[in-house]
């Protein structure tokens, strides 16, 4: 490795616990690349300032994580299509034309899936939560092939408006229908901030042959993902999802690819 280091981070609000830092580092080791990457505490109030700063330094880009992904698409001066059908970037680049943002949620998910065996085109998904992360997963799951997924939210009607351009089906959170889409489904992810098993979902109206994804990660497996296994369901944490989401932003920033092998490695996934 020679020459100056390139500079990675991520931001987000609080960050009790992150792992992209090991997986830039990891990344651009096998990319023949020193790297300096940090992770920043930013509140939504301090990311417009948080990202100048940075581009002058001369960051190469950063990841965006939790509750920045939609506000950071408001402070740069490109974003892609990808990122703006999603209203939700996690990927910031910064170079001589300005701060361009992208999403790596979506495809970085489908390819998780493909990892996993599976066709994507053929899942029939219930998405829990309606954020930035629900949106980049069911826009992309119709790219791919899927039938609409059902979307479970608290109040269908207040986010009708939000999601009338996502091939999706909308139904009440605890609702008959979610009940219904639940009994049929062969993926269910949980994409809200819940931790607490009961309060996402009652592990038995999964049915067991589906795959349960917590899109959140702890220091081990989340306790939705202990308890789901306990009771004999295939459920994973979002652990896996951030190493292919990382690959393809290390792709973006660099423009060349990392094996999916070197980030798992460095993080310990699957686990």
């Amino acid at each position: 490795m020679s020459g100056a280091p390139v500079r990675l981070a991520v931001l987000g609000d609080p960050l009790r616990l992150t792992r992209s830092p090991e997986l830039h580092r990891a990344g651009c080791a096998h990319l023949g690349l020193a790297c300096e990457s940090a992770a920043l505490r930013t509140p939504p109030g301090a990311l417009e300032a948080r990202l100048a700063e940075l581009a002058a330094g001369g960051w190469t880009g950063v990841n965006v994580t939790h509750p920045l992904k939609a506000d950071v698409l408001r402070f740069v001066e490109r974003a892609s299509d990808a990122a703006r059908r999603a209203r939700s970037a996690n990927t910031v680049g910064f170079g001589p034309d300005g701060a361009w943002a992208d999403t790596t949620d979506g495809d970085g998910f489908l390819d998780l899936l493909r990892e996993l065996g599976r066709e994507p085109a053929t899942e029939r998904a219930v998405l829990l939560g309606a954020g930035g992360s629900a949106r980049s997963l069911a826009l992309a799951l119709a790219a791919a092939g899927a039938a609409p997924p059902a979307v479970a939210v608290r109040d269908p009607a207040k986010r009708a408006g939000a999601w009338a351009d996502v091939p999706c089906r909308l139904v009440g959170w605890r609702s008959a229908e979610e009940a219904a889409a639940l009994a049929g489904a062969t993926l269910v992810v949980n994409a809200t901030p819940l931790t607490a098993p009961d309060s996402v979902v009652p592990i038995s109206a999964v049915p067991p042959p589906a795959l349960l994804v917590d899109l959140v990660y702890d220091e081990g497996p989340t306790a939705l993902v202990r308890h789901a296994r306990a009771r004999g369901r295939h459920a994973i944490d979002g652990l896996g999802l951030l190493v292919h989401q990382a690959r393809r932003s290390l792709a973006l920033w660099f423009g060349r690819d990392v094996p999916v092998a070197v980030l798992a490695q460095a993080v310990g996934w699957p686990r």
